[in-house]
């Protein structure tokens, strides 16, 4: 038959269709696409963790990914230039903003999701348009703002800003969670007694956890590792109030880049991010597993 090859390997008949080749190809490539982009993303991580390894002189004589001659002098000295503390301002700050941003915006998600009000559209609109709001146009104006409050130099002001600027993204993406539950859920909590935060707190919570982790690692993320407003606002205190992505800044100076100590602080810096990950995938299950609606 056209299209068809049927093979006899000993007692086993292999039949080969042009569909079904295809469809090998199709994910074969499909896998080749997938191992590049792992590749992508893995190499710079395993350059940055193999420079880490090296002396000052290797930097600009080594290509090698494994080096030769392994050395820990840069993880010595960025310990001893205050990395932890650097580390702890970070968490601090980190911690608190994505409480902040969590408290605001799931109540605030739950009601656009649930609720029809006069000018509910033109408020998400709005919203959606702040997003689009660069936060290095407004870094000065926020800047003179903060210092009339008197909240520069300070890790509760730059939490208040972090809070700010992350609420309206996180907004549009619980209030997509909140729209996958069926209203179902809330009609049987009202049946039941139950007012509007108790079938938030107590009903809808489980089900969009997974939204919440999603938002909570995001966030977390991204003022782990933000540069631009903390500098702005912390700069002129002193080392004592520097995050991490400040405190990294410190290796790259007038005199020289010290790029040894700039890839170890890289490295520690990215294992709290790394656990914070693997802390909140096990709620991001149970809450795709919990939340089932069951018949």
């Amino acid at each position: 038959m056209a299209g068809r090859t049927d093979t006899t390997l000993g007692d086993f008949d292999v039949t080969l269709s042009w569909p079904r080749i295809r469809r090998y190809c199709y994910d074969g490539l499909t896998y080749l696409v997938y191992g590049l982009a792992i590749l992508f993303f893995v190499f710079p991580v395993l350059w940055i963790v193999s420079l880490s390894l090296r002396t000052e002189s290797a930097v600009y004589t080594s290509l090698e990914l494994i080096p030769s001659e392994l050395s820990v002098d840069s993880y010595r000295a960025v310990l001893a230039s205050g990395l932890l503390g650097w580390m702890r301002n970070t968490l601090f700050v980190a911690v608190l903003s994505v409480v902040g941003i969590l408290l605001v915006t799931t109540p605030a998600a739950y009601g656009f999701s649930r609720f029809s009000f006069r000018g509910r559209r033109s408020l998400l609109l709005a919203v959606l348009g702040f997003q689009m709001i660069s936060p290095i146009v407004i870094v000065l104006p926020l800047y003179d703002i903060m210092r009339t409050l008197g909240l520069t130099e300070s890790h509760a002001g730059l939490v208040l800003l972090y809070i700010g600027l992350q609420i309206p993204f996180s907004l549009w993406l619980l209030k997509g969670y909140f729209d996958t539950i069926p209203t179902e859920l809330d009609k049987a909590a009202r049946i039941d007694g139950c007012n509007r935060l108790q079938t938030l707190r107590y009903v809808l919570l489980r089900p969009v956890m997974p939204g919440i982790a999603v938002v909570a690692i995001f966030n977390f993320v991204l003022t782990w590792s933000e540069f631009v407003m903390a500098y702005t606002m912390l700069s002129p205190g002193g080392e004592d109030l520097y995050t991490l992505s400040m405190g990294i800044y410190v290796f790259d100076n007038q005199l020289a880049t010290q790029w040894t100590n700039i890839a170890a602080a890289a490295v520690i810096g990215i294992v709290p991010i790394v656990i914070f990950f693997v802390a909140l995938q096990r709620y991001f299950v149970r809450g795709l597993t919990d939340g089932a609606v069951k018949g």
